[in-house]
């Protein structure tokens, strides 16, 4: 890890993590959701394989953890406060406020967001892992199926 350009990567990756997974527990626009926790798990792969084997090592360590406290999440409204407000994605063609996605982008998008956390956790990272995600991990592991 060599340049200020490499450690951003995990800040942008944190945060496309973080957005998605805010939109798939906030319900509707659930193919932004999709999209941004792709790209996370994406850009989460290539650090990691950049990183190589000195992910593990202590201050490569340290400066990942450094970047990861810093970022402070965009709140997230759920879809039916924005509805009442008359906001949200679907100017942008994502799910109406009230409509439901089809079943397998949710779990498509579930499956990117797992993917991302246990990127992060391969990388050492799982003890910074943005809420938001490992809420959106948890639910869709745990109470997916007994809903």
């Amino acid at each position: 890890m060599s340049t200020q350009a490499d450690l951003s990567k995990l800040a942008i990756a944190l945060e496309y993590a973080d957005l998605g997974a805010g939109l798939y527990l906030a319900g509707g626009s659930d193919h932004a959701a999709k999209l941004l926790a792709a790209a996370a798990e994406q850009v989460l792969g290539d650090l990691a394989r950049l990183l190589g084997p000195s992910a593990h090592n202590d201050e490569v360590q340290t400066l990942l953890a450094k970047i990861a406290k810093r970022y402070k999440a965009a709140p997230l409204e759920p879809n039916t406060a924005r509805a009442k407000r008359g906001e949200g994605l679907s100017a942008l063609g994502f799910a109406q406020p009230g409509e439901k996605a089809s079943e397998e982008t949710r779990e498509a998008t579930a499956a990117y967001l797992r993917a991302a956390w246990y990127t992060l956790e391969a990388m050492g990272l799982d003890a910074i892992v943005p809420l938001r995600l490992q809420k959106a991990v948890d639910q869709s592991t745990i109470y997916a199926n007994h809903g």
